[in-house]
């Protein structure tokens, strides 16, 4: 049930009316009509409202402020349900050659030119350079939710870029992301934020979850993961 919350929640945050986020536009809609409402019955003297009046308006608020719960509730969990396998013993690790590639799903911190963002289940590709620089190349593709699409900057490829000696945990589990649930790895590394003139740059501890369609292919890149510890 989480996971397709919070998948519901980050297809509202991604997509735009115009230029505002479909959650954003659907709580200041119920904020709206619930303000309609009162300055309705406070033009009218406060008259004495049925029961059902309350109620309607008590429903209005629930669902504005279920709305701005969910947004902080799920950008927090990063918009996944994680669930750890501490009893899956790690495999060999080896080195996966700078030509190969394995398909998976990320979700995390994406970057590519000037543009930075949280991004969620995009199809990509794992790779790792002859420097040992790991990679995560996905791509986000045009697409639409409701009466929401996608903004054009968006659209394309986006990039996770991390060194061995950034990575602090490598936790395989289960990523469950809306129906999907998949076999999958936690990585935490440390990252340089983008340049900000009005505070230093200090690393910052971020998290990105891989899932896979098969254990084989976690156990590939889990295996050159941990090939430098």
């Amino acid at each position: 049930m989480r996971a397709r919350l919070f998948k519901v929640a980050y297809q509202m945050r991604l997509h735009r009316f115009g230029e505002t986020q479909l959650d954003i536009l659907a709580r200041n809609l119920t904020f709206l009509a619930a303000a309609i409402i009162l300055i309705q019955w406070l033009l009218r003297g406060r008259p004495a409202l049925p029961a059902w009046h309350w109620l309607a308006l008590g429903l209005i608020l629930c669902v504005a402020l279920g709305l701005i719960v969910l947004r902080i509730w799920a950008a927090r969990a990063g918009y996944v349900v994680f669930t750890p396998q501490p009893h899956l013993a790690a495999p060999v690790p080896h080195k996966m050659a700078p030509e190969d590639k394995e398909a998976h799903f990320a979700t995390g911190r994406f970057e590519v030119a000037e543009k930075h963002g949280y991004l969620a289940d995009l199809t990509a590709y794992w790779r790792s350079f002859g420097t040992r620089e790991h990679t995560v190349m996905a791509i986000q593709h045009a697409s639409r939710f409701f009466l929401g699409s996608l903004p054009a900057d968006q659209i394309g490829m986006w990039y996770i870029f991390f060194r061995p000696e950034d990575i602090e945990e490598v936790t395989p589990g289960v990523v469950a992301f809306g129906a999907s649930r998949r076999p999958g790895l936690c990585v935490a590394y440390r990252n340089l934020p983008p340049e900000d003139a009005k505070k230093p740059r200090k690393p910052a501890r971020e998290i990105t979850y891989l899932a896979f369609e098969s254990e084989a292919g976690r156990e590939r890149v889990w295996a050159d993961l941990i090939a430098d510890a």
